[in-house]
């Protein structure tokens, strides 16, 4: 355990997050100056450029982009790819996660973006416009100026907005390529989809907070100028007149649109960058030197707590299989000294135990509907049947009747040997009982609505990784095929059934899903997403198992399969599947 906190596996994606979040800086620098430029326009062009100059390096906007942008979103941002999201089974845990100090912390940062985001644009006008209170016209002292602060609140309505829908939104997904593409294409690509999204996104917050201005912006408003001593001279907004005035939705309108754009092109760099592909060691310098600290292949596909490095571990390791000899020729090589497949062995064993790992996790979501109806029937069985199991074991004894009589024992002696068994009765009988008590609770539909949990939430969790199962998939079957012609050792023939084994598993499992009808119970917003990556799934593997069955056709009977195993396998070997 201490070697491996000795290894910087953040440090792989940390370097990469600074380099996003420095290119995201100057994206915005470059966006606003551009901005400032058409809002200081001026026929004098020499003042025009030097007030345009002038509040460009002012120290607020320094403040801004150099304190919020990368530093609030790096905190928002950078903590979601450094750690597993934890899975929340109900809509319960789904609310009680919103109030934990990290995520309230989040909120708190992303309300404060959006305030500081309108006070921002507002500064850049002429006058008084970055003013909340100002001298009164018509009045005596101080009046609230009621658009900027209608404009402010709504930047920090959009910020908590934003936060909540984050927070109460299913799993997301890593967003990798399917055919390998530049930084710059990647970038442009997702910045056309986000401009053809961002209007219909940035239009339902507009609507909400009007709404809801109109039903509490007295309270908030009486609430403001009691602590400020302000006055209000024209006419209060939250009344139809007012919050019909397209100006100033438009406005509203534009900073929830620039804040939604500026954190979802931060979202996007960091997912240009992190997703890049990233060649990794396949073995240490010395295997029997427990100090190094390099990170290997074989350590970063056990990262089940970086998703994003096990991500990147199984993506090299599809890379290398499929198009890098080199590096393949190192993966087939025996250790010096002592002759060991010591490469082969430690990323096979990994990627196997993934794969049936993520197969059995399936089939458990998948039997879960069939236990829940026998549940009830079997635990009043169980009840019914442990009353009379000392009596059945006292007569038969493995369905025979005893012939010899018992020599009954010491109080003391029967005391010892049925204690353990009266207490694991106890406990099994209790725990029945809590059971019966659990399900009764759940049967009733507003408490299973918000305790009971959702299998299509599980599925989403569990898929989450469908993209590494991918790859682990298609990378095993690529290595079995090239070691016909590369393996000179023969050390891929002894895992050659526990591949067969583990890929048509994988297959069966969600075959088995498939015909199920769980994901299609409840369609949400993420429906389309699961289905498009079970799909993507269920075709990886088949065609891993096609690859590897018209491979080894000629060997199939040599390899000492199971005859149920060969059985499935037919249909690939006939291409029928």
């Amino acid at each position: 355990m201490s070697e491996r906190n000795r290894k910087n596996y953040p440090g792989l994606l940390i370097g990469r997050m600074f380099i996003a979040i420095t290119l995201n800086i100057i994206l915005q620098i470059f966006l606003l100056s551009f901005l400032i430029l058409i809002t200081n326009t001026n026929t004098n062009v020499k003042l025009w450029l030097q007030n345009t100059w002038e509040t460009i390096i002012s120290l607020k906007l320094r403040i801004h982009f150099f304190v919020f942008v990368s530093f609030l979103q790096g905190i928002i941002y950078c903590n979601n790819y450094l750690h597993r999201q934890p899975y929340l089974k109900n809509r319960f845990l789904k609310l009680q996660h919103i109030f934990t100090g990290q995520n309230l912390l989040r909120g708190m940062l992303c309300i404060l973006m959006g305030c500081n985001l309108v006070w921002l644009h507002l500064s850049l006008k002429k006058g008084n416009h970055n003013l909340l209170i100002d001298n009164c016209d018509t009045l005596y002292g101080s009046c609230l100026i009621e658009e900027h602060y209608f404009l402010l609140l709504g930047g920090m309505w959009t910020g908590f907005y934003f936060f909540l829908t984050t927070s109460l939104s299913n799993q997301r997904y890593f967003q990798f390529s399917i055919i390998p593409l530049t930084k710059f294409s990647k970038f442009r690509k997702g910045i056309y989809s986000m401009l053809s999204k961002i209007t219909s996104i940035s239009l339902w917050p507009v609507i909400y907070f009007i709404i809801g201005y109109y039903l509490l912006g007295s309270y908030i408003r009486d609430f403001v100028l009691s602590i400020t001593s302000a006055q209000i001279e024209t006419k209060p907004l939250d009344n139809f007149p007012g919050l019909l005035n397209v100006s100033l939705a438009m406005y509203l309108w534009l900073y929830q649109s620039t804040l939604i754009f500026t954190s979802n092109t931060t979202i996007l760099l960091l997912e240009v960058f992190l997703t890049e592909w990233t060649p990794l060691e396949i073995q240490p310098n010395n295997v029997f030197d427990s100090h190094i600290s390099t990170i290997t292949l074989t350590d970063v596909l056990s990262m089940d707590n970086i998703p994003m490095l096990q991500h990147l571990g199984y993506l090299d390791l599809v890379t290398l299989a499929e198009k890098q000899e080199t590096r393949r020729r190192i993966l087939f090589t025996l250790s010096q000294p002592g002759g060991h497949p010591y490469n082969w062995n430690c990323i096979i064993e990994k990627s196997l135990n993934f794969i049936n790992k993520f197969s059995d996790e399936l089939n458990a979501i998948t039997l879960k509907a069939k236990e829940q109806q026998f549940a009830s029937s079997a635990s009043t069985l169980t009840t019914s049947m442990s009353s009379n199991l000392s009596a059945f074991k006292s007569e038969y004894t493995y369905h025979m009747r005893k012939l010899v009589t018992e020599t009954i024992p010491s109080v003391n002696e029967s005391y010892v040997s049925k204690s353990p068994e009266i207490k694991f009765l106890t406990y099994k009988y209790i725990k029945n009982k809590w059971d019966l008590l659990i399900s009764y609770f759940l049967s009733k539909p507003l408490i299973y609505y918000v305790f009971g949990e959702q299998d299509d939430l599980k599925i989403e969790y569990a898929l989450f990784k469908a993209q590494a199962v991918i790859w682990a998939a298609e990378a095993i079957s690529s290595l079995a095929i090239v070691s016909l012609k590369e393996d000179s050792y023969g050390i891929v023939q002894k895992d050659l059934p526990d591949i067969f084994q583990a890929l048509l598993t994988l297959k069966l499992t969600l075959d088995k899903l498939h015909k199920s009808n769980i994901l299609i119970k409840k369609p949400q917003n993420s429906d389309k997403c699961i289905k498009q990556m079970f799909n993507s799934l269920r075709n990886a593997s088949k065609r891993s198992l096609y690859r590897i069955t018209t491979g080894f056709e000629d060997y199939i009977n040599d390899l000492k399969l199971d005859s149920s195993m060969i059985e499935h396998l037919q249909p690939f070997l006939n291409y029928k599947e």
